[in-house]
């Protein structure tokens, strides 16, 4: 009742000035004649929006704010403006009067606030989506709709961000970004003049990039961090690539190769950056897996920590009690370290998805599992080790799409280490003092099985890891090491650990030199197989590690490198 009677007041003639929502209406029609003073009455209703925090912003309707109304026919359009009939609140009545035609439907957009430099000409709204940012949102709340602008019974607009927010995910590491580059992989524009039809919302942009050059280089050293990016809602064929530049030079990047429509007023969220120039480590001790930067563990992991996960979690997904759900003995980075293949000397093994911890496959057959691979066409070699079980001292096979049940199983004592190598299209496992070699046989048919091709003996037995060097080179290790040729099949003992009897993992990079091992020679922590000390050297035939990260809390079993 009392919109009624402001409305009954204002229609008498009270005319409004400018101010800082903005309304477009569209093409009117070439008779001029019937084009006359109108007042209609608008509801306009502001809706949160994503902000530069990740979080969301909730606008209302304040005693200074005003409406503008763009009439647009030909060229400029009109400008008439009017101030909230409600403040205070999300919601409110506004009346504008504009010449029009009270007999015909237009099209009509809405936006805010008063600074956005929005215009409406020939039968769409025109906007500015920056191709050049600084890592801040500037709100431009937009909405259309077909109203005829004599009606009494007025209209309602809900008005959302003009753009779509992208979030730019970096994890916590020691490593600050400066610059962000995003383009669209099957080439749309994202950016620049952004058109939006105001008959069917179509929208079409004019510039391919967007670089976000930050003010000051945003840390990661504590926490995860984002980089909001205002995008054009528009739709990208193939997904999109960003590019991020650190301090010091260097570039990696995020992206995403699948189709993906970008929707005003929503948000789009990347998968986790980190930089390259990081060394990411994951062990798994216990219960539980952690991901750490290396450049950020002082004596101890605790304040290096980027992931985890409790592999009690899973404990319904198993069928197992929780208590079982430990004694992680391997977390193998697998498919471009988007996923991680575990296993449990508590007879399981999982593949776990790392960005939504999801478990994409599972069993529970492997007794004292030890390792596992992934292999072509989905499928999962998992190494179970020594028992008197039936199935204890095998390599078994597994299709993702059908956890618990094994495909195949062959004989390998103390079978401890799988890696599939890609350029000789082969299956190499360790157990015992035996490497032995597998060709996949019936790959493409329901019932796929491995083929011994060789069995090599090693220069010593007690083997607890096997690791891939490059697509030529393996490294052997549990009692001593060895770099394994495999075109010459000659052992290359590294003499750092002349010593050991108990290397539970060790991971080589040709390149450099360096490694990061785990050594339960002289075992740490409450079991005889576990160490509590991550060990970092850069020369194989040395004498002593020359760093070390203490994980005091954790029966550690194998140390990963995330990559090189």
């Amino acid at each position: 009742m009392i919109y009624q009677s402001i409305l009954e007041n204002l229609r008498r003639g009270m005319l409004l000035g400018i101010g800082a929502l903005t309304l477009a209406a569209g093409c009117s029609d070439d008779d001029t004649s019937s084009v006359r003073p109108q007042a209609s009455t608008i509801t306009l209703s502001l809706n949160r929006y994503y902000n530069e925090s990740g979080a969301t912003t909730l606008p209302t309707w304040q005693a200074g704010d005003r409406a503008t109304l763009l009439v647009a026919s030909r060229g400029e359009g009109q400008k008439v403006s009017a101030a909230p009939l409600l403040t205070g609140s999300q919601q409110s009545l506004f009346l504008f009067t504009f010449d029009a035609r009270a007999d015909r439907e237009s099209s009509i957009a809405a936006y805010y606030p008063e600074t956005a430099a929005l215009t409406c000409a020939d039968g769409a709204v025109e906007g500015e989506v920056p191709v050049l940012q600084n890592g801040r949102i500037e709100p431009c709340l937009f909405g259309r709709a077909t109203y005829r602008a004599a009606s009494y019974e007025g209209c309602k607009i809900d008005l959302r961000q003009f753009f779509c927010t992208m979030y730019i995910s970096l994890r916590k590491g020691n490593y600050s970004v400066t610059k962000a580059e995003v383009t669209a992989n099957g080439g749309e524009a994202i950016a620049g003049k952004v058109r939006v039809d105001l008959a069917d919302g179509s929208v079409t942009a004019s510039e391919r990039t967007i670089t976000v050059n930050l003010p000051q280089p945003l840390s990661c050293t504590d926490e995860a961090k984002i980089i909001p990016v205002m995008i054009a809602p528009v739709a990208l064929s193939a997904g999109y690539t960003v590019t991020l530049t650190d301090t010091e030079g260097g570039t990696f990047t995020v992206g995403s190769e699948e189709p993906a429509t970008l929707v005003a007023g929503e948000k789009i969220e990347t998968d986790d950056a980190r930089s390259s120039a990081i060394t990411e480590l994951i062990f798994c001790g216990d219960n539980m897996v952690y991901m750490i930067d290396a450049g950020l563990a002082k004596e101890t992991y605790q304040n290096a920590v980027t992931w985890s996960w409790d592999a009690k979690s899973i404990a319904s997904t198993l069928g197992l009690d929780a208590s079982r759900c430990s004694h992680l003995d391997d977390c193998k980075p697998v498919d471009n370290g988007k996923k991680l293949l575990l296993t449990s000397s508590y007879n399981w093994s999982v593949l776990l998805d790392i960005a939504t911890k999801q478990v994409l496959f599972h069993t529970v057959q492997c007794p004292n599992a030890h390792s596992a691979e992934l292999l072509p066409d989905n499928r999962i070699a998992v190494a179970c080790s020594s028992g008197s079980g039936a199935n204890n001292n095998k390599v078994q096979l597994y299709d993702i799409t059908s956890p618990n049940k094994v495909l195949f199983q062959t004989e390998l004592n103390s079978a401890h280490g799988v890696v599939w190598n890609q350029t000789a299209q082969r299956l190499y496992a360790v157990g015992g003092q035996s490497l032995l070699i597998y060709k996949l046989k019936n790959w493409d048919s329901a019932e796929p099985s491995l083929e011994l091709e060789k069995t090599v003996r090693t220069p010593q037995g007690g083997l607890h890891d096997l690791t891939a060097v490059n697509s030529n080179t393996l490294c052997v290790a549990g009692n001593r090491a060895y770099l394994y040729d495999i075109g010459s099949g000659v052992f290359t003992e590294m003499k750092l650990f002349a010593a050991s009897t108990a290397i539970k993992s060790l991971n080589y990079n040709d390149e450099t030199g360096e490694m990061w091992y785990t050594d339960a020679t002289v075992p740490e922590g409450s079991q005889s197989w576990s160490s509590q000390t991550i060990r970092y050297a850069t020369d194989m035939n040395g004498s002593a590690a020359t760093r070390t990260i203490r994980v005091p809390d954790q029966d550690m079993y194998k140390v990963r490198v995330m990559s090189w």
